[in-house]
């Protein structure tokens, strides 16, 4: 396998933030809605959906797929 060049670490590192960047922001908007329920329902779903791997590998899919269009 050979080195990565400058540009190709430059545009992974791009890509990693990008990642991290929409994973936050979608975690950010869904707490915003959660916070008008409140309560143990709240800490269910938030345990449940937004702490998962699972959510966290759906995220990472859609963004992998934005990024080949």
């Amino acid at each position: 396998m050979t080195p990565m060049t400058e540009e190709e670490k430059e545009t992974a590192a791009a890509y990693m933030k990008l990642q991290d960047d929409v994973r936050q922001l979608v975690v950010n908007i869904v707490y915003q809605e959660l916070n008008n329920f409140g309560g143990a329902l709240q800490n269910q779903i938030k345990a449940a959906t937004l702490l998962s791997y699972e959510f966290e590998q759906k995220v990472k899919d859609v963004i992998k797929n934005q990024m080949m269009k």
